[in-house]
């Protein structure tokens, strides 16, 4: 006789461990009704948690060492966004103006503004900004940096990170 194989596993095959998103996990077990034919997909998605669990919580939104990194050569509408399974933890921001007219910048995630400053001509600023830290960033909330006043091509921004994973 053959077992027959579970629905759970079937939805998650060809997926690795690293590669499978938490989404993935809910989505899958969305579709186990708690009857007395669903007990193989309840153990089967009991067995997928502990196992992606295991192989995640060592770094479950924490740092993982040796991840610092600075991103430089930020440019108006640009910045940093998580991947899949990721976490950014925005340590420090810098913005550098090398032009020779004040410009004004508008600090988002995604389209909300959490600092508005300015940058002096020939100048940097990141001093104001230490209240802001740490920043955390996962997959969909960008941290982008929008010119709102003076000339965008003159702004420059760097930005000191750690990464985890979830």
């Amino acid at each position: 006789m053959q077992l027959k194989g579970s629905i759970v596993r079937e939805q998650l095959r060809n997926q690795s461990l690293a590669n499978i998103l938490s989404s993935s996990i809910n989505t899958v077990g969305d579709r186990i009704f708690p009857d007395d034919l669903a007990v193989i997909d309840m153990l089967a998605l009991q067995q997928v948690v502990e196992a992606w669990r295991a192989t995640h919580a060592q770094t479950y939104g924490n740092t993982i060492p040796n991840t610092g990194s600075v991103v430089e050569g930020i440019a108006d509408g640009g910045g940093i966004e998580p991947g899949d399974n990721e976490i950014t933890n925005v340590l420090a921001i810098s913005l550098a103006n090398s032009g020779g007219a004040p410009v004004e910048v508008s600090i988002r995630i995604g389209d909300l503004a959490i600092v508005n400053t300015a940058v002096p001509p020939t100048g940097t600023t990141s001093s104001e900004l230490g209240a802001i830290f740490p920043i955390v960033l996962s997959k969909g909330n960008a941290l982008k940096f929008v010119v709102t006043s003076g000339t965008a091509s003159d702004f420059s921004g760097k930005v000191a990170i750690n990464k985890s994973v979830i």
